[in-house]
């Protein structure tokens, strides 16, 4: 699929800031104190991480994020095993099966990142509200906008929520009589998970009445993520109608279409 980005890149150099951070405090742990302190702590550190993806994973229900607990899980129990296994080669106990389980959870993990199943994808739904964009205007304008209606049952409803939800396209908000679909970048994630932001006042939203009534916000600082200053009302439109489009696939079972559709934006799976 060939098409004209509209959105800019963002740098995905601070991905691998912690790792690269990790790897720096094992080798200066392991200079300063020897080799058994490196592996507690490096042990210690994996162990602290595996809460984030399995925090994402009860949240959203994605198995993908399961499968990064289980690497972070296996890395840190491997990592407290290799002492006494490096001091006494007779005492490995089950260290072959931590082994043996990071590197399969760790090729699982690999797979799922490249596939995109592992990213919010927040940028790709701007990419596919742009397309349709052609006007430019400086025209933002910082209130939501109405974009059209859709009808849409209560159980249809539920459904398109799971799969949004599952599928990291956005966060769900259930208000008394509408649902609030909160768009995410990658990064923009973790408040919403630990549960630190408990509104969306200042992000991207979607939202779907009950009555099939839908609203859009576009908020300045996404807004700015686009090259061009895109026609405001036009783009609130358009992101209101994919969303529009999105529902009326999920009515007829036809959820596969969508994420084909963001896949083959061909955006980096780190972005």
């Amino acid at each position: 699929m060939f098409f004209e980005r509209k959105t800019k890149d963002r740098n995905i150099a601070k991905n691998f800031i912690f790792p690269a951070m990790v790897l720096l405090t094992f080798g200066v742990i392991w200079t300063l104190f020897g080799v058994s302190p490196a592996f507690y702590s490096l042990g210690v550190v994996y162990l602290l991480v595996s809460v984030m993806p399995f925090i994402t994973f009860w949240k959203t229900r994605n198995s993908g994020f399961l499968a990064v607990t289980m690497f972070t899980v296996f890395a840190s129990v491997m990592c407290l095993s290799a002492p006494s296994a490096i001091e006494d080669k007779s005492n490995i106990g089950m260290m072959p099966i931590f082994i043996v389980g990071m590197y399969v959870s760790m090729l699982i993990v690999g797979y799922l990142t490249f596939n995109r199943k592992l990213k919010w994808r927040g940028q790709e739904i701007f990419e596919l509200a742009a397309m349709s964009v052609e006007d430019t205007g400086d025209s933002f304008s910082a209130r939501p906008r109405p974009t059209g209606q859709v009808a849409i049952s209560k159980t249809e409803m539920i459904r398109f929520i799971d799969f949004i939800t599952t599928n990291l396209i956005a966060f769900a908000f259930r208000e008394e009589n509408r649902i609030v679909f909160v768009l995410s970048l990658p990064g923009n994630d973790t408040p919403y998970l630990l549960g630190i932001k408990k509104d969306y006042i200042e992000d991207t939203w979607v939202a779907i009445g009950y009555d099939g009534k839908i609203s859009v916000n576009i908020t300045q600082d996404d807004y700015l993520l686009f090259k061009q200053d895109l026609d405001f009302d036009q783009l609130c439109q358009s992101l209101g109608n994919v969303f529009m489009e999105f529902m009326e696939l999920s009515q007829n079972g036809k959820e596969s279409q969508i994420i084909d559709r963001m896949n083959a934006l061909r955006l980096h799976p780190f972005s």
